[in-house]
């Protein structure tokens, strides 16, 4: 059985959507990261940076040890390849998936992980109180953001799922997309196509057990936050 470990992060998203997609058997355990969890010497022999999500796969497709994979990207490649699931086989819908998938990982999600959680008093505490500058950086950090909703949007014109059939790709997506209110979108229906795949990805089994896992653990967050880091409506 898997060992997933995570929190409520969106990378940690992604990971536990995947084992539920996958129906992979797992044992979740949390990793608080405001108790400084992440920084114990269990977690970093883990994960020497401290982050989430992390999986301890032992029972490894080649028969060795026990495999530890960390970053949320590498975690949906190594389940995908182990599962022989939600990886297109075939080289030119595979190649179409790698494009997509790295600026799924790499691109929208560092734009709009940027963009996520800069309120007032976060700014403040960030960019030490100078208020033109603090909205500057606030400014160009929503507009990364809406920009990256903006190019995920016209992918999805005219497309269920971003890379063919559903994939590892949406997998990722989601995870990044659920709190988009934090990240500067006030309503996503003001992206027509992107906000169509978000209900549908969304309304999936497998997405919403995923996103359960953690939910208790949002009591300790201020509830305007709370709110839209679950996309409670």
């Amino acid at each position: 059985m898997i060992d997933y470990y995570g929190y409520i992060t969106t990378m940690s998203w992604r990971a536990s959507i995947a084992l539920e997609e996958l129906e992979l058997p797992y044992r979740a355990h949390s990793i608080v990261l405001g108790a400084g969890e992440q920084k114990s010497p269990e977690h970093l022999a883990r994960n020497p940076f401290g982050l989430v999500p992390v999986i301890v796969d032992p029972d490894p497709a080649d028969g060795g040890p026990p495999i530890t994979v960390w970053e949320s990207g590498a975690i949906l490649l190594y389940l995908g390849e182990k599962t022989g699931q939600l990886i297109p086989s075939a080289p030119r819908e595979r190649a179409e998936f790698y494009k997509w998938f790295f600026w799924i990982v790499g691109g929208y999600g560092g734009a709009l992980g940027r963009s996520a959680g800069l309120n007032e008093e976060k700014r403040y505490r960030l960019f030490g109180g100078e208020a033109e500058y603090e909205q500057a950086v606030y400014d160009d950090f929503t507009e990364a953001s809406r920009a990256a909703h903006a190019t995920l949007d016209e992918r999805l014109a005219g497309r269920d799922y971003i890379a063919g059939d559903y994939s590892m790709v949406d997998v990722a997506a989601m995870g990044s997309t659920v709190p988009y209110r934090l990240h500067g979108v006030a309503d996503l229906s003001a992206f027509r196509n992107l906000s169509r795949w978000y209900d549908r990805v969304r309304a999936r089994p497998a997405v919403e057990r995923a996103l359960a896992l953690h939910k208790e653990e949002g009591h300790v967050l201020p509830d305007y936050y709370r709110e839209a880091l679950f996309d409670e409506r």
